[in-house]
């Protein structure tokens, strides 16, 4: 295989009514990186509740208010919950940037905070601890036992929609009835 195909980076992973892992219940990840070593996403629907950005980082610089307040929150999945990660469109870059796709960007470090309290950041952003990650092969076993449901990565899904109309608009946007899809699998 191609070392360097993308698989399902840029997508959306939904997770179907028999994804049996309570940590992804009704989850939307936006796939980071898929590639034959494994795969990352980050949970798009998932809120933080009881927090806001101050109480997570330390910054000196947050002695205003500013922009800080208004990124969303999101556990981004169980794996390495101490480290955040930002989703976000072009209008920031540095050297830690990942271009994901072509309107979505993912930078892993204070510069992003630090711009945006500055007015200086991007135009969306949505801040996530930890992550979702599988090792090689293991993300394909939990999509062919019918775990999860796979749809074009949409920016106004992560920007725009309100988080607790996630995981319907993307199911929907596939063209499923999520009052259709039953626990059962057709596997035999």
């Amino acid at each position: 295989m191609n070392k360097n195909k993308k698989f399902l980076s840029g997508n959306f992973l939904i997770a179907s009514p028999s994804m049996l892992d309570p940590r992804f219940y009704k989850s939307v990840i936006y796939m980071v990186s898929h590639r034959n070593e494994g795969a990352m996403g980050i949970t798009i629907n998932q809120p933080v509740i009881e927090t806001k950005l101050e109480n997570i980082i330390n910054l000196d610089e947050i002695k205003e208010k500013s922009n800080i307040d208004n990124i969303p929150i999101t556990i981004g999945g169980p794996v390495d919950t101490k480290k955040g990660f930002v989703l976000h469109t072009r209008e920031f870059k540095d050297k830690s940037t990942i271009k994901i796709s072509k309107n979505i960007f993912l930078t892993s470090n204070t510069n992003i905070l630090k711009s945006i309290i500055k007015g200086k950041g991007p135009k969306n952003s949505l801040f996530a601890l930890g992550y979702a990650g599988w090792i090689s092969g293991q993300l394909e076993s939990e999509i062919s036992d019918n775990g999860w449901l796979v749809a074009p990565g949409d920016p106004k899904l992560i920007f725009e929609c309100k988080i607790e109309e996630r995981w319907h608009k993307a199911i929907k946007s596939i063209g499923v009835n999520p009052g259709l899809l039953n626990l059962e699998s057709g596997n035999c």
